[in-house]
């Protein structure tokens, strides 16, 4: 039973290893879908809509709404498009797999879910890192985001805070004069990319320690950097848990559906419940990945 095909791409008769061809066309089959069904829903708009009209502005509708509750009506619309667009293109990834191979005499791959590889969620889920963190960047600040770091911060006007504050402080000091300390003793013997990349960590390190301090004074707190890593462990946890949630769950899902179907189809009865079962899953795990993108939208922009 053959669940990922994995079958190399040639383009101009130059292959490339380790792509799967089926994620690739079905990928770009889904993008072209989605375009033309849109073309086709707005190409001439009535005040008495017809069907497919009526679908589309019920999703828009329906999104809207949940933006504008979640965001708040300020950026609720802006991020429309891009929550929308993102829980069509993963619920028509996670559907297409259902549809039978009608296009086999055209030489066509099959009808593969996209989700059900790997490559597909992460690419996915590092644009959803990047608009989350550019939104909150853009929205609050480079340095109340910066700041976000290193909540829950102390202070600065209890005694308590003030020691806490101190000592954190002192800690990424002692953490500056390490990392100086090891890029200095090693520099000569290191080649020269090694010594690129630890000067950027250093200067990263030390500029991060002034910003954030400087920060401090201004909104008379105390910065926690012991919180720092932590919370970037935490958005790490987030960036990593968004993709494999959804491939683990199609993933799944579609092994349970296949199973299911043959042992079905062994007592006589027809694997008629497939295609439902098929466009459920779908449907849930592209609402929660959406979903999941806005939460993680709406911790970011809001203070």
């Amino acid at each position: 039973m053959d669940i990922t095909p994995d079958a190399p791409v040639n383009v101009s008769g130059l292959p490339f290893e380790g792509y799967n061809a089926a994620t690739l066309y079905n990928s770009w089959l889904v993008m072209i879908v989605l375009v033309v069904v849109a073309w086709l829903a707005v190409r001439s708009l009535k005040m008495v809509p017809g069907r497919l009209q009526v679908l589309f502005e019920g999703l828009t509708e329906f999104f809207e709404d949940v933006c504008n509750s979640t965001l708040g009506e300020e950026h609720g619309r802006k991020y429309l498009p891009f929550i929308g667009t993102l829980f069509l293109f993963v619920l028509f990834c996670n559907v297409i797999g259902s549809v039978p191979n009608f296009l086999g005499w055209l030489g066509w791959p099959g009808f593969f879910c996209p989700t059900q590889d790997l490559n597909t969620p992460l690419g996915l889920a590092l644009i959803v890192v990047f608009v989350v963190h550019i939104s909150g960047i853009r929205i609050r600040g480079f340095r109340s985001w910066l700041w976000s770091f290193f909540e829950p911060s102390f202070p600065a006007d209890r005694l308590a805070g003030r020691i806490a504050g101190a000592l954190s402080f002192a800690v990424a000091v002692l953490l500056n004069c390490v990392f100086l300390a090891k890029y200095g003793a090693a520099f000569s013997e290191w080649d020269l990319m090694p010594r690129i990349a630890w000067g950027v960590v250093v200067a990263a390190f030390l500029c991060l320690t002034v910003l954030v301090t400087v920060y401090s004074f201004q909104l008379k707190r105390v910065p926690n950097a012991a919180m720092a890593p932590l919370n970037f462990v935490g958005e790490l946890g987030k960036a990593i848990s968004h993709p494999f949630r959804l491939f683990g769950n199609v993933f799944g899902g579609f092994v349970i559906l296949l199973v299911v179907s043959h042992l079905i189809l062994q007592i006589g009865l027809p694997p008629f419940l497939t295609a439902f079962f098929g466009l459920f899953i779908g449907l849930v795990h592209a609402f929660v990945f959406s979903m999941l993108a806005l939460a993680y939208t709406a911790v970011q922009i809001r203070d």
